[in-house]
């Protein structure tokens, strides 16, 4: 009875141990995995496609979103143009594209009687839309006038921008009722504005508010001011003082009494006629992001950094001993995003609220229940790499901002099966069997840290790299058979490389269930550099490391011995992409406007292209023969690799193309760009074009 008696302790002992291990390591590795419902119709993914793409793969980050005035549609501007969704049921309705392919919709309005949608677009353009079949009318004149954020008034015939820092101006165009050509009015502005300037029009549209750059006292703090604007003189009427941090958001009331603006920390409602303060409210540590005004103004609604939404009683009185105004809590909570909400709408008759966030989803929500009725998913933000599993019909893709995100696709079927987040961990690059992740952990200073994929859970954490305690942005390169891995700062002038062996052997369950990841120290620390590495490749068979930065000269390093092997000169930039061919003789590199191409064993340089546009990235097709370049502009361009003429170039990223990746035994070229899209290209035909 006794041995009994202690044999159940130890029993419920042990269990107890491995009960307490799971759930350290559920809180260590926070990873959380969504499978995605397979939708019944994806022939959204062929809307619109450029020529010789065949597939597209998420839908642009969400920049706006806009009801229609009946409350039956929702548009949302993104990276790669407008979609049409129904308001019920989150169905996607079309995809409305720029008269280019590579044009970026910013913001966008409906006309009062709902038959036209009209855009902003980043460079300055109009377009206009039939809001019922998606026809493109003639677009207004350009205003050269390069918008890095613009605002609509709700009719749509006044339209804020913000110019480029250069230009210093915010201007408003007014389109009038019939005109074809704006009149231009531009704000006197004794402060400088910028890529954080936030504007805001009154619904009367007379008035339009803007936030001041900040700037910092010889006591460090910042100073931080909204003035406010009469829009058809452009002179000044008041400045609104309370904030310091800055202002991420700026919303009028729809009676135009009260304008809300939101900083990290608190958002103030401002009472316009006594230009005061009546009500500041307060999250610590959600970080404000994103605010909208209900129809009836009765509610404010809040989108913030850490993916909640707050709704607010906006017609709160001043509360609090003293006359102080008080602190108020939110009417409603809403927490189903997992990144930043970067967008809000309400419906016409405010009985929902749709929010947009940096995860890739907009959810629609019932504001007096709070209840979600739908999701729209694959508005993504940038995607920052891609690999293919080994049979070619699974691609995943790696997004990071202050959070990581790692998507899963059906090629065959086109659609989304799963996405997990890490949180606090940027930026990303996977290995390309897909097992691995290599990231850096915001948790802690400079860790540098591998994910195994399959297990969902850290593995291993690099130290001993001295790497500065401020650095944020690195490069990492996998062997190709995923045992080595070479890392660099960007933030480091010094250029330092580290050489990692990461090889993951075997474990029994039991040392995965209780072992915590290990530690792994550099091989060989490369030092040849006399400025930042910007980009680093392993040949082929991994017995190579090539390295290129910002002192214009090329690396090559024996990967066994950690020996610099051979340098190369030749450059008058920086490099800024490297790629090794199939067979590793030879080797592809891009500075400003040129590409250049070498001999790996003798280090000769064989040949150059003519000046092009940069190249961001590039691959070799698995034949050897053709050399493709990702551009900063979005651009595809295609080389023959012997002599590096140019063959053809295809439009169809609106941004920087990131990663290339040949799938399904080299039929498919897929690039994935910052515009959060991934295009996959029909390799026989677009290799054909013009070669």
């Amino acid at each position: 009875m006794k041995i009994l008696r202690v044999f159940s302790v130890i029993l419920i002992a042990v269990f107890g141990i491995i009960a307490v291990t799971l759930f350290v390591r559920w809180k260590t590795n926070r990873d959380s995995t969504e499978l995605i419902l397979q939708p019944s119709n994806v022939e959204y993914t062929r809307w619109e496609l450029p020529e010789g793409a065949k597939t597209r793969l998420g839908k642009g980050k969400v920049n706006d979103i806009k009801f229609s005035p009946d409350g039956t549609r929702f548009a949302v501007a993104t990276t790669i143009g407008v979609w049409m969704y129904d308001a019920q049921t989150g169905t996607e309705k079309s995809l409305f594209k720029g008269h280019r392919q590579d044009q970026e919709i910013q913001r966008i309005a409906f006309s009062p009687d709902g038959k036209l949608i009209i855009g902003a677009i980043s460079s300055g353009e109009i377009s206009r839309w039939d809001a019922d079949n998606g026809e493109q009318l003639s677009p207004l004149p350009p205003t050269d006038k390069i918008q890095i954020s613009a605002v609509f008034s709700a009719d749509g015939t006044k339209l804020a921008s913000v110019g480029q820092p250069m230009e210093g101006g915010i201007h408003v165009f007014n389109f009038g009722e019939n005109t074809t050509q704006p009149t231009i009015t531009t704000m006197d502005l004794d402060f400088k504005v910028g890529y954080n300037t936030v504007i805001a029009l009154s619904p009367d549209k007379r008035t339009l508010a803007s936030t001041t750059q900040p700037k910092q006292d010889k006591h460090f703090s910042i100073k931080v001011s909204i003035q406010v604007f009469d829009v058809d003189t452009g002179d000044t009427l008041f400045s609104l003082v309370g904030h310091n941090g800055l202002i991420k958001d700026l919303a009028f009331s729809p009676d135009g009494k009260t304008l809300a603006s939101a900083d990290y920390e608190k958002i103030h409602l401002w009472d316009v006629d006594t230009k005061t303060s009546r009500a500041t409210f307060k999250a610590p540590g959600t970080g404000f992001s994103a605010l909208a005004f209900s129809p009836n103004g009765k509610l404010l609604a809040s989108g913030c950094r850490d993916g909640s939404v707050r709704l607010w009683n906006a017609t709160a009185k001043q509360q609090g001993l003293g006359g102080k105004i008080g602190q108020f809590l939110p009417t409603l909570m809403l927490k189903k995003h997992k990144n930043e909400v970067s967008a809000l709408a309400f419906s016409p008759d405010g009985k929902m609220l749709f929010t947009g966030s940096k995860n890739g989803t907009i959810r629609a929500w019932d504001t007096t229940t709070g209840k979600q009725q739908f999701t729209c998913r694959e508005h993504l933000d940038g995607i920052s790499d891609i690999a293919a599993s080994k049979e070619g019909n699974i691609l995943t893709s790696v997004h990071s901002w202050r959070n990581t995100q790692m998507l899963h696709w059906d090629i065959d079927n086109r659609s989304l099966l799963s996405v997990s987040f890490l949180k606090r961990t940027i930026p990303a690059t996977i290995s390309p069997d897909v097992t691995t992740l290599a990231m850096m952990d915001l948790r802690g200073k400079n860790k540098l840290k591998l994910w195994d994929i399959s297990e969902k859970r850290f593995r291993a954490t690099l130290e001993g790299h001295e790497y500065p305690s401020n650095a944020l942005n690195f490069v990492f390169a996998f062997s190709s058979d995923g045992k080595r891995l070479a890392s660099t700062s960007i933030d480091d002038w010094s250029g330092v490389i580290h050489l990692w062996d990461i090889a993951n052997p075997p474990k029994s369950f039991l040392k995965k269930l209780f072992a915590s990841s290990k530690t792994i120290k550099p091989r060989y620390t490369l030092e040849e550099h006399t400025s930042r590495v910007n980009e680093l490749a392993f040949s082929p068979d991994g017995k190579l490391l090539v390295s290129g930065g910002g002192d214009r000269t090329i690396h090559l390093w024996e990967v066994e011995t950690g020996n610099a092997l051979v340098t190369l000169t030749g450059h008058n930039k920086q490099i800024t992409a490297i790629a090794f061919s199939p067979n590793g003789q030879k080797l592809v590199s891009a500075s400003y406007l040129v590409i250049y191409s070498w001999n790996v064993e003798t280090g000769q340089l064989l040949t150059k292209s003519q000046p092009m546009s940069t190249a961001k990235i590039l691959r070799f097709s698995p034949d050897g023969k053709i050399v493709v370049s990702g551009r900063y502009d979005g651009t595809i361009q295609l080389w023959n690799a012997r002599t590096l003429r140019l063959l053809s170039t295809h439009i169809g990223h609106t941004s920087s193309v990131n990663a290339l990746k040949f799938i399904e035994d080299g039929k498919t070229l897929a690039s994935a760009s910052y515009d959060g899209t991934i295009l996959l290209w029909d390799w026989e035909k677009i290799k054909q074009e013009n070669n």
